[in-house]
């Protein structure tokens, strides 16, 4: 189902699941055009979920919503026997009969939404209807006006398009779409994780990112500035392009996590280099930051003994449309002494009010007010080793 995307940048989430009663009209409907399409389905078990689902909900590793579609129809029969039937499974209360099957309604989920549904058989007729859908779904399989109206009613919602579709031609769609927004690595990394028979995948981007996907995890290297300075000494503007590795670090971690791998976030001295993809791996495991981690500190100058602090600033290194992507923090004495100079890198979203909150508390400990600077940009030494913090920085910034 395709909607229009000026209604999905609204930001408003896809509709609440349909009642059971309502599931299950939905499903006769779908049968109705799905045998119009494939010709006689009387041998084959049935299965749909009566909501709406964001394409990357159902595109995860191991295709597990079939696995739980497959498991409530095996539940719903007499004995072990299989036995063809049509089975709607809708909201019983406010509630899925397995959670996890639930949808996620995510604000802004879309253009493409799915209506998941699972044909269920003998092998011998598993292995005759699979060609069927893969050579005639798609070409042939535009719903009909009686169940897009119908889904409109349900649904309340006005698709442009509604077409039946494999799991095969959404994984074809997904390709094209990251092809050609510019993210074809990416889908090399999905496509390892969706089919379980598939060796790990590595790609390394020329802004420096580098993501190993391995099953249901993905390990993507962390470079603080330093550390991606060393690696990039030629760059003409290591602001600018440091800020997109940053971009495309949080593009890719995002999309891996939204097809619900878990990712982890890997310290620069793990060789993920290495052409051996199973010791990288092994090496990754080993040195993968806690779940629960913040940000990334890199101390440049630290005092054991705070005496006397007079200041505590808190420079925001940033880049347009991607705020916050490193903090230095610089604590002074009186004397003008530093106490603590330390750079530390948001990991996620929240870390960035996390790391404001922190050292707030931290200046209040000392009856200090924290100044927190805003510079626009991020501060280096002009020999590129090193963010500094406002107004310590010598020389353009770019």
């Amino acid at each position: 189902m395709e909607l229009d995307l000026e209604v999905v940048t609204q930001g408003e989430p896809p509709p609440e699941p349909l009642t059971g009663e309502a599931a299950d009209k939905l499903c006769w409907a779908l049968a109705e055009d799905l045998q119009r399409i494939l010709g006689p389905l009387h041998q084959y078990g049935f299965v749909v979920l009566g909501g709406l689902y964001d394409v990357t909900e159902i595109l995860r590793p191991g295709l597990p919503i079939v696995d739980s579609l497959a498991e409530l129809y095996r539940r719903s029969l007499p004995d072990t026997r299989f036995q063809p039937q049509v089975m709607a499974i809708g909201t019983q209360g406010a509630e899925f009969p397995m959670p996890e099957i639930a949808p996620q309604r995510r604000p802004g989920s879309g253009p493409l939404l799915c209506i998941p549904f699972v044909f269920l058989g003998e092998p011998e007729a598993m292995d005759a209807l699979s060609p069927r859908l893969e050579q005639q779904l798609l070409e042939k399989g535009r719903a009909s006006l009686r169940t897009g109206q119908l889904i409109q009613d349900s649904f309340g919602v006005q698709p442009l398009n509604l077409s039946f579709a494999t799991f095969n031609d959404l994984c074809a769609l997904m390709k094209i779409q990251l092809e050609h927004a510019g993210f074809g690595p990416l889908w090399q990394l999905l496509e390892s994780a969706l089919f379980i028979d598939q060796p790990p995948a590595r790609i390394e981007l020329p802004e420096g990112n580098l993501i190993i996907v391995d099953g249901t995890e993905a390990f993507a290297r962390f470079l603080t500035f330093r550390q991606w300075s060393a690696e990039h000494p030629d760059s003409e503007h290591p602001a600018a392009d440091y800020g997109r590795f940053h971009q495309l670090q949080r593009q890719y971690t995002a999309g891996l996590a939204a097809h619900g791998l878990q990712v982890h976030s890997v310290e620069h001295a793990v060789a993920l280099r290495d052409d051996n993809l199973d010791k990288a791996l092994s090496e990754a495991r080993m040195c993968a930051m806690p779940a629960n981690t913040q940000h990334v500190n890199e101390i440049v100058t630290q005092s054991d003994h705070w005496t006397d602090v007079a200041g505590i600033s808190l420079t925001e290194h940033s880049r347009p449309g991607l705020g916050p992507i490193a903090f230095t923090v610089l604590v002074r004495s009186g004397d003008g002494r530093i106490l603590h100079y330390a750079n530390q890198y948001p990991l996620a979203p929240e870390a960035v009010s996390h790391t404001r909150d922190l050292w707030r508390a931290t200046a209040e400990r000392f009856g200090l007010e924290l100044e927190v600077i805003q510079p626009g940009d991020v501060l280096h030494t002009p020999s590129r080793d090193q963010l500094l913090p406002w107004p310590e920085a010598i020389g353009p910034s770019h």
